[in-house]
């Protein structure tokens, strides 16, 4: 279950657009202006939808596709978590640094427990 509902996310989100200011909506909602920022670029990429929980495990190939996709178009993991709709830029982070490390066998999804 998210820490924040949807409503409330879009509440923020909504305050941003109007009004501007990361800080100052972060600080009015009492939360990181991170967050303001992650949920106001999944909400310009996606909707309404990008605003919903995601819990998946993405194969290899997926991990590289993204990574690939950031050198690319030259951007960075926050921006291309929002265009992939990956809950957190520390993912891609991490995957990038397994990559680096070892190849693409570096990203194979590890057994939980």
């Amino acid at each position: 279950m998210s820490k924040y509902s949807k409503q409330f996310k879009l509440k923020v989100v909504k305050e941003f657009l109007k009004s501007g200011g990361l800080k100052r909506v972060g600080h009015l909602f009492e939360i990181s202006h991170s967050d303001v920022r992650k949920w106001t670029l999944a909400y310009q990429a996606h909707g309404h939808s990008g605003l919903n929980p995601s819990y998946q495990r993405h194969s290899p190939e997926f991990k590289v596709q993204v990574l690939r996709y950031m050198a690319v178009h030259q951007i960075s993991a926050r921006p291309a978590a929002a265009h992939f709709s990956i809950g957190s830029m520390t993912t891609i982070l991490q995957w990038q640094k397994l990559y680096n490390e070892g190849g693409i066998t570096a990203l194979a999804n590890q057994p939980v427990g």
